[in-house]
């Protein structure tokens, strides 16, 4: 079992001083989060000072609303795509398993006007496709992430996710799995992992309060149990959330720890 956290979730004034707290909180890996506050490509050399500080590796990148590519301003839709592709360039560079990437989310809707004749998943997977196929030669992968409905209406669960994946068939392309979300929009927390075997590429976790692993109360048994039937050997990297923004309840300095030793321990009794 690797275990990452966002870099939003942790402690810390510094990057520096956030990876060694997650190092020292007993995390695998960092999960780097970019956005308007955050422009990876300016920070690269301070990512790498923290990672060879602590040890730790990159688990991937993930990205923020003003990535998402599917909008209707076709301009603006080219300049995202190509953001994209700049983010896999970087998450190559340092070795990150890859990219989280949300195709589209309110206030915008998929289809856009302009592809409104078309069926959703064919033209997604398509446009995909086309910006995969152009991409450099490297390892790091689009991981398409699945939201619940309160959150976007194309992309919910992780067959659908999965199903994209497949349709767009390229190696730099798999789905992601939330269990927050799953929580949400599947009838069963171990079943779509299974069926999504190899096409599963990384997976978020968060209680059903969307506060940290073990702060709520929804049971890991089960999709842990699943992952590991089918081997995943991603990372499970915590991602949560309440109304504030990014938070974990309680002191970090405990919280934390207790964190990785609960799901440890879940992992291990799956």
């Amino acid at each position: 079992m690797k275990i990452a956290i966002q870099t939003l979730l942790l402690p810390g004034d510094s990057l520096d001083e956030r990876f060694a707290n997650a190092a020292r909180f007993g995390f695998d890996a960092v999960e780097v989060a970019v956005g308007p506050t955050f422009d990876l490509a300016a920070r690269l050399p301070e990512v790498r000072r923290s990672m060879v500080g602590s040890g730790l590796p990159i688990a991937a990148i993930c990205t923020h609303p003003m990535h998402d590519p599917f909008v209707p301003d076709l301009a603006e839709r080219e300049r995202r795509w190509a953001a994209l592709a700049e983010l896999i360039r970087l998450a190559d560079e340092l070795g990150a398993g890859g990219v989280v990437s949300v195709p589209v989310r309110p206030p915008h809707a998929f289809p856009g006007p302009d592809d409104a004749a078309g069926e959703p998943f064919a033209l997604a997977a398509a446009a995909i496709r086309d910006w995969a196929e152009r991409l450099p030669t490297g390892g790091g992968r689009l991981f398409l992430e699945p939201l619940n409905r309160y959150e976007a209406a194309f992309l919910n669960r992780v067959g659908q996710a999965v199903d994209l994946a497949r349709r767009v068939d390229h190696p730099r392309v798999a789905a992601l799995a939330d269990l927050f979300h799953m929580n949400i929009e599947e009838a069963d927390l171990g079943a779509p992992l299974r069926e999504a075997g190899a096409r599963l590429g990384h997976v978020h976790v968060a209680d059903n309060n969307r506060l940290q692993p073990g702060a709520g109360c929804l049971d890991f048994r089960p999709p842990f149990a699943a992952l590991k039937a089918t081997g995943y050997e991603g990372y499970i990297s915590i991602e949560c959330f309440s109304a504030g923004g990014p938070r974990i309840a309680g002191d970090p300095e405990a919280a934390l720890p207790a964190t990785t030793r609960f799901l440890r321990e879940v992992w291990a009794a799956a």
